[in-house]
């Protein structure tokens, strides 16, 4: 739990892991009906990754989600996802969006993908082989709060510095 005592939120533009905590999945599973409550209508799947979805490993507190969708559904889906709170940051690595508590604190970063987005995919991989591997687990944990201390908590590098273990680990992963 953080000092304030929220499982989940980050101030923006700052870096810290936490212990894994088993509310991270039932937030998930409350904000994955809300996604498809909002446009019931649509097929979606939708998935918890990153680090939260991966029990026992340190995270930073933020859920991150991969909603599929059929790319004509895109613009009705934002819509939904804009009413929920959320706030569209456009395309990136499949259309990213978040969602904030106040004005500073990042809860969530949801990201909308085609149903074969290769990036989704290697999330999905990577997350799978965390969940199917506690050695591997365990040295992607201390690799991020290794990340973590020689950072002083700033968050440009930390994503370049996880790079190369994540390609590995797609690449054993098949």
């Amino acid at each position: 739990m953080r000092d304030d005592g929220e499982s989940i939120g980050l101030r923006q533009g700052t870096l810290a892991i936490m212990r894994y905590d088993p509310v991270w999945a039932g937030l998930f599973e409350e904000e994955c009906a809300s996604i498809c409550a909002a446009v019931p209508e649509l097929e979606l799947t939708v998935d918890h990754i990153g680090s939260t979805a991966v029990p026992g490993l340190s995270a930073k507190p933020i859920l991150d989600i991969a909603v599929r969708a059929l790319p004509i559904h895109e613009n009705r889906i934002a819509a939904a996802l804009v009413r929920l709170g959320y706030i569209d940051r456009g395309i990136r690595s499949g259309r990213l969006f978040i969602r904030l508590r106040g004005t500073d604190i990042r809860t969530h970063n949801l990201h909308l993908y085609a149903p074969d987005d290769p990036d989704c995919r290697d999330q999905l991989l990577f997350r799978d082989a965390l969940r199917q591997d506690a050695q591997l687990c365990k040295r992607y944990a201390s690799l991020k709060h290794d990340l973590v201390d020689a950072l002083g908590g700033a968050r440009a590098g930390y994503a370049d510095g996880k790079t190369d273990f994540v390609r590995a680990v797609l690449s054993s992963a098949g």
